[in-house]
């Protein structure tokens, strides 16, 4: 059976204390055992008595006996004819009228349970002001009611356009500001392309610094020895060339400053060995 069914539990003012919203399929005890449930966790422990209808069986009478709260089944007086209206019950039947009056109310317009329920709670809550304030405002109902005050709803829009109107301006300005922003950043990037292709362009037309030497003054005495020379030299050769006696020592060290002109891109390696000067 598709659907749902609402269960409110009032007091005997009518106002409610607990809501469950179930499926229409679902039986009434279910119904009843949940609503009690609801109703001994938003009351806190304070009611102690329930008077619920025929529909409901034993298992809710025993569930309200775990919670504390008495449950009397109202039994109709058999010598009733028709429809008579039971004591305190009545009660419920005036929320169930109250919440028809509002349009979310008369069909079940809502996807999920609980925002069915919160407009149960909606829809009495001007019914618990008035009797929290003792004021005697009728009820505004689909077709009657007292009139509602247009001046007050005129002067609530002016107030929400001013702000809505406020904000609209705040967002073109910063709209108008970004776009700005966004013109000169993309000049910007334009300006750093152009400059790049430019010094990529003259990169090849600039000329190579020359390599600094060590400040060993033999580099540069080895650079000498070796422009003068007519061929590649060997490290006995250089280290001769610059008068250091012949000690293996003596070699070595100049093999080893002749290496590292090598890899300041000075020198060239002829051959493994032989060392020149780089054309």
């Amino acid at each position: 059976m598709p659907g749902r069914k609402r269960g409110p539990a009032v007091d005997v003012l009518g106002l409610v204390i607990a809501v469950v919203v179930l499926a229409a399929n679902v039986h009434d005890n279910t119904a009843g055992i949940a609503l009690l449930s609801e109703v001994a966790e938003n009351a806190g422990g304070t009611v102690s008595k329930a008077l619920v209808d025929q529909g409901f069986k034993t298992q809710v009478v025993t569930h309200g006996a775990g919670l504390g709260i008495d449950v009397e089944i109202v039994q109709r007086d058999p010598q009733h004819k028709g429809f008579v209206p039971q004591p305190k019950q009545w009660r419920v039947e005036q929320t169930y009228g109250i919440s028809i009056l509002h349009r979310r109310l008369v069909r079940d317009y809502e996807h999920h349970p609980s925002s069915s329920t919160s407009r149960v709670y909606w829809a009495m809550t001007p019914v618990m002001v008035r009797c929290l304030t003792g004021a005697n405002t009728p009820h505004l109902a689909r077709n009657g009611g007292s009139r509602v005050n247009i001046q007050s709803l005129l002067q609530a829009l002016d107030i929400q356009e001013e702000a809505a109107r406020a904000l609209a301006d705040d967002l073109r300005a910063q709209i108008d500001d970004l776009q700005i922003r966004l013109r000169e950043a993309e000049t910007h990037l334009e300006h750093l392309a152009i400059t790049r292709k430019t010094v990529t362009s003259l990169a090849d037309r600039i000329p190579a610094s020359p390599p600094q030497l060590p400040e060993h003054p033999d580099y540069a005495r080895i650079l000498t020895v070796l422009n003068e020379a007519t061929g590649p030299l060997r490290a006995k050769d250089v280290c001769q060339a610059l008068g250091h006696e012949l000690l293996p020592k003596n070699v070595e060290g100049t093999r080893a400053k002749l290496k590292r002109l090598v890899k300041l891109g000075v020198l060239a390696e002829a051959d493994t060995g032989s060392f020149a000067r780089k054309q």
